[in-house]
């Protein structure tokens, strides 16, 4: 892994491709090992499995072994059997197989255990659908909503909406944007205010243009919005993440990637950017401490961006990133943790791939290391995702969850006062815009 030194105003960074093979070279009498019963990339939801496994050897398999428990061979099937407990979280089995005057295989199967509750009521929670909004949860239990579209291609809204504790409708906010936004994002400030970045007026922009360059707060005390200066280069972006830090007493917000203007001169161009942006965050300003067009990354847009700790989110450091990668001639996916406080500068490191990758998802962290990701869609918009995926940090792979939502894409998922998950709006596979809600509780641990 290579790492670059880099000042604490955040202005340099690089991708850095982490790698190399599961298993080493073996003897050619090793055991190979293959899980065939539970399906292992599934999130379980039962207290106890019976693993079922294959193992293979040019010699006679002899024994085969997780700890204590002893594998029994099923003649039948040729399997090895054994029941395993499973707590909840990742349980990680160390298989050890035994050949007639062979080496021992050591392998590593690892399994996660959850139990979830899944709610969708039949009536709407809302009035009207919205797709590539924001829902942003606040220090007092309260959800803000803000901007979105009714359809992908049409203009984006003005108004804003808050969802109450214990509610079962959002209700209309009085005040109203300064601008209609749709792919934008909203930061939460150690104020309780709103920070509200980029987006364009409408879903599929042929023009930079049409993005939406200033910046506003939204103060749920007041009820008001309010312009927030730039000093720099304006912010040309949608489709984005933004992300608060705090460094040294101060706050910084942190933009990654994006759909948006890729050139800024000679003349602006419309592409997938590649780059990220620091802003200091002084006096209700935002001040550019990094160039307008930063080092190189991913050129990535409709990714997520979530913390890997718990806590205040402006305290996190480490993040998991996920999506596709924009090539000059096709997508790929793409998924890396970014940590910002490494001791060497931010870092960056290549993670396993979704089991679906896909763009225009929702996610929330769980716990500790463990992001919950939720719909999206496939390169292919007319491909939308009812499924979710768990990353789980200590095992460095993404498990799916055992459960269906309802397919959809441009969606919002936001941890509620009870700790349950509002999965809201979104576009279905017609880009149609939806008003529905999935409630989601998982437990982890």
């Amino acid at each position: 892994m290579r790492r670059y030194p880099t000042p604490i105003l955040l202005l340099l960074f690089v991708l850095v491709f982490a790698g190399g093979c599961d298993r080493a070279f073996s003897d050619v009498g090793e055991a190979t090992i293959e899980v065939v019963s539970p399906d292992v990339t599934v999130a379980i939801t039962e207290p106890t499995i019976t693993l079922e496994l294959e193992v293979t050897s040019v010699r006679d398999v002899t024994r085969v072994r997780s700890g204590q428990n002893d594998f029994s061979f099923d003649n039948g099937t040729k399997r090895w059997v054994a029941p395993m407990a499973l707590h909840k979280g990742l349980n990680q089995f160390i298989i050890e197989a035994f050949v007639d005057d062979g080496p021992t295989r050591l392998d590593t199967v690892s399994v996660f255990h959850l139990t979830y509750k899944l709610t969708s009521p039949v009536s709407p929670i809302s009035t009207f659908g919205t797709g590539s909004h924001t829902l942003t949860p606040s220090s007092e239990g309260k959800s803000i909503l803000v901007g979105g579209s009714f359809q992908t291609g049409v203009g984006a809204a003005i108004d804003a909406h808050v969802l109450n504790p214990g509610a079962s409708h959002f209700r209309p906010i009085v005040a109203i944007a300064n601008w209609p936004r749709s792919g934008h994002t909203a930061s939460e400030l150690p104020s309780g205010r709103i920070l509200i970045v980029g987006g364009a007026v409408l879903g599929d922009i042929q023009s930079y243009e049409e993005l939406v360059a200033p910046a506003e707060i939204y103060d749920p005390s007041t009820l008001t919005f309010k312009v927030v200066p730039i000093s720099g280069d304006p912010i040309r972006r949608m489709y984005h993440t933004a992300v608060i830090r705090e460094v040294g007493g101060q706050f910084y917000l942190v933009l990654l990637g994006g759909r948006g203007d890729i050139r800024y001169t000679p003349s602006p161009l419309l592409g997938i950017r590649k780059d990220m942006r620091t802003f200091l965050l002084r006096n209700d300003s935002l001040i550019a401490v990094s160039p307008t067009v930063g080092p190189f990354i991913e050129p990535i847009a409709g990714h997520i961006q979530t913390s890997l700790s718990a806590g205040a989110p402006w305290a996190a450091s480490r993040y998991l990133v996920n999506g596709l990668r924009f090539g000059s001639t096709e997508t790929e996916p793409s998924s890396f943790i970014m940590d910002f406080d490494s001791p060497f500068g931010i870092e960056i490191t290549q993670t396993r791939p979704m089991q679906q990758p896909r763009i225009r998802h929702a996610s929330v962290t769980i716990a500790p290391g463990i992001v919950a990701i939720f719909g999206g869609r496939a390169e292919d918009p007319t491909v939308v995702f009812g499924s979710g995926e768990l990353f789980v940090e200590e095992a460095n792979k993404y498990f799916t969850l055992p459960f269906s939502i309802t397919p959809r894409f441009g969606l919002t998922a936001t941890r509620l006062n009870n700790d349950s998950i509002l999965l809201f709006g979104g576009f279905d596979a017609t880009s149609g815009s939806l008003s529905v809600a999935d409630f989601v509780s998982l437990e982890v641990q």
